[in-house]
């Protein structure tokens, strides 16, 4: 299978370590009744000020080489792999300028986390899953899913604590590194088995 992979909030924990830093800097100026978690971005999300967002940058890029990441993420990559799926890392990574590129890069390797292929800057996912023929993508965030879904791309929606759920056909909603794993296994079988149907017939 060709399977895509996002990296914030998929591959690092990188979601709620920019979020705690929201939450503690600017606590005076957020209410809950005005938080927007359809929203991939953190300034929209937390309807962070212009003026603020520099900071809010200067954060996003420390945490390339700060946060975690995912628990058993570069266990579970080396097994798809071992498997025979190719990886492709489908990432919005890069919008803000190649540092952040040259550093998710550094970083990757630094964890050893290695793919067929990096797509950096893909703030519009759907064209890339096309032209790759994915058979699946991995992505949070829900404007990114939403939008792969109804243009009949199949997703794994990765849900965290504050995730807003994607409710489409094409979407399915994963917790943890091992459930993917299980669960592409257990597609590549239906392909096959499909496959086999109409060779048998």
């Amino acid at each position: 299978m060709k399977v895509g992979i996002d990296l914030d909030g998929v591959v690092f924990n990188s979601e709620n370590y920019i979020s705690a830093f929201v939450e503690l800097k600017y606590m005076d100026q957020i209410r809950d009744d005005e938080l927007n978690f359809k929203s991939n971005s953190t300034k929209n999300r937390y309807h962070i000020s212009s003026a603020n967002f520099e900071e809010l940058l200067k954060v996003y890029e420390s945490s390339i080489m700060k946060c975690p990441l995912m628990p058993y993420v570069k266990e579970a990559i080396d097994f798809l792999k071992s498997c025979g799926h190719r990886l492709y890392i489908i990432t919005a990574r890069g919008k803000y300028g190649e540092k952040h590129i040259a550093l998710t890069k550094k970083r990757l390797k630094k964890e050893k986390i290695e793919v067929d292929e990096y797509h950096f800057a893909q703030t519009e996912k759907t064209s890339i899953c096309k032209s790759l023929n994915l058979d699946l993508m991995i992505d949070d965030g829900y404007e990114v899913v939403s939008g792969l879904s109804k243009n009949g791309i199949k997703c794994f929606q990765f849900i965290s604590d504050r995730t807003e759920k994607v409710r489409h056909k094409n979407v399915e909603y994963v917790y943890n590194w091992g459930e993917i794993c299980r669960k592409v296994e257990e597609k590549k079988k239906e392909i096959v088995e499909e496959k086999n149907k109409y060779v048998n017939a």
